[in-house]
């Protein structure tokens, strides 16, 4: 393996970083939402809840897939860090 390959996976494996950290942040706000619209408004109320939808498509299945077929080591980063800090988002303000 050369200097060059290390650096190369280092700087995809940031990137996964910091997109899935950008991306879990964003997913617990749409997810809480989503949560309370559903509380509030009912199954009629999620029309207007469509934009949160459809950024908790992009970013669970839709960049990742795309992400993975660029670089295995950053999409996996992505996964990681995504449902890591998705999961203690929603756990911090479950409570």
């Amino acid at each position: 393996m050369t200097f060059h390959q290390i650096v190369t996976y280092l700087l995809y494996g940031l990137s996964g970083i910091f997109f899935g950290i950008f991306a879990s942040r964003y997913s617990v706000l749409s997810a809480l939402k989503i949560k309370t619209t559903w509380r509030e408004e009912g199954f009629l109320g999620l029309t207007s809840c469509l934009p949160q939808t459809l950024f908790l498509f992009v970013s669970f299945f839709l960049f990742p897939s795309w992400f993975l077929t660029r670089t295995a080591t950053g999409g996996f980063t992505y996964y990681v860090c995504l449902l890591f800090f998705f999961n203690k988002g929603l756990r911090i303000n479950n409570k």
